[in-house]
C-alpha cells in the first residue's frame, strides 16, 4: 500500500490487534485519499501544536476527531544546586504481572482512555503492553520509590533533556511522586543535563497541579486527534 501521509505503527497495531496508523505529513487532500484506501477496521492518530486552529478544522475535515490537549511542563534546570551523590537509576526493571495491571490501570486520564471509542479493555491491554516496554527496555531509566515497586517514575536521556515516559504511584498521598522527581532532579543536575520535560493531559488536573508543584512550568501544548474506521 503506498501511503503518503500515513505510517503504520507496529506497537499501537499489536496492542489494538487493528492496523494503526499516525499522520505524518499534512497534506489533506493526500491524507484524505490514504485514509479512503485502508481497509477497515482501522485507527489512526495525529498531533498538532494547540495554536494550529486551521490544522485542526482541517483534520476534523477528513473525519478526525479531538480528543484531548496534552501540556508539555518543564523543569528548567539551570543554576540548580548540584548533588554529588545523586544516586543512579535502573536500566531493566522485572515486574510482577499483577503490578503490571496494577500500574497499567493507573492511567485513565490517557489520551485513549479520553477517548469515548476507546474500550476501558482496550486502553489497559494498550498502557500494559507499554508499561512492559518501557520497564523491560534498559535504555529507558527508572527510580523506584517506596518499597515493592509500587511507585516510579520512568524517562528517557534525548541529547540535554530527560524526558519523563510514565509516572505510577499506586499509594498516593505519601510524597512518593514528589520524591521520584527529587531523585530524578538531583540525577540529572549531576549530569550536566539542561532540564526535565513532561507531557500529560490538560484534563489531568492533578497531574497538571503534581509538576507545577513540584517547580515545572508549561512549555507548550499540542492537541490529540484519533480517528477510528469502522465496517
Amino acid at each position: 500500500m503506498n501511503l503518503t501521509c500515513l505510517a503504520r505503527q507496529s506497537f499501537d497495531s499489536e496492542a489494538f490487534g487493528l492496523d494503526f496508523y499516525r499522520v505524518t505529513r499534512f497534506c489533506y487532500p493526500d491524507l484524505s485519499r490514504d485514509l479512503a484506501s485502508l481497509t477497515v477496521p482501522f485507527m489512526a492518530d495525529a498531533k498538532l501544536p494547540a495554536q494550529d486552529i486551521a490544522g485542526s478544522k482541517a483534520l476534523q475535515a477528513v473525519g478526525f476527531r479531538k480528543v484531548c490537549v496534552q501540556a508539555t511542563f518543564a523543569l528548567e534546570l539551570a543554576g540548580w544546586p548540584s548533588s554529588p551523590a545523586a544516586p543512579e537509576p535502573s536500566g531493566r526493571v522485572d515486574l510482577p504481572p499483577e503490578l503490571i495491571w496494577a500500574h497499567a490501570a493507573n492511567f485513565p486520564f490517557s489520551r485513549f482512555g479520553l477517548d469515548p471509542q476507546v474500550t476501558d479493555a482496550e486502553r489497559i491491554a494498550h498502557q500494559r503492553k507499554w508499561l512492559a516496554n518501557s520497564m523491560a527496555s534498559p535504555d529507558i531509566l527508572k527510580f523506584i520509590e517506596g518499597g515493592d515497586e509500587r511507585a516510579f517514575v520512568s524517562f528517557k536521556v534525548r541529547e540535554e533533556v530527560a524526558a519523563i515516559d510514565l509516572v505510577s504511584v499506586l499509594d498516593p498521598g505519601r510524597g512518593l511522586g514528589s520524591s521520584l522527581l527529587g531523585r530524578l532532579t538531583a540525577w540529572a543536575v549531576s549530569r550536566g543535563l539542561a532540564r526535565i520535560e513532561v507531557t500529560t493531559e490538560s484534563e489531568n488536573i492533578a497531574a497538571c497541579l503534581f509538576y507545577q508543584k513540584n517547580g515545572f512550568r508549561l512549555a507548550r501544548a499540542a492537541v490529540a486527534f484519533h480517528l477510528r474506521g469502522e465496517a
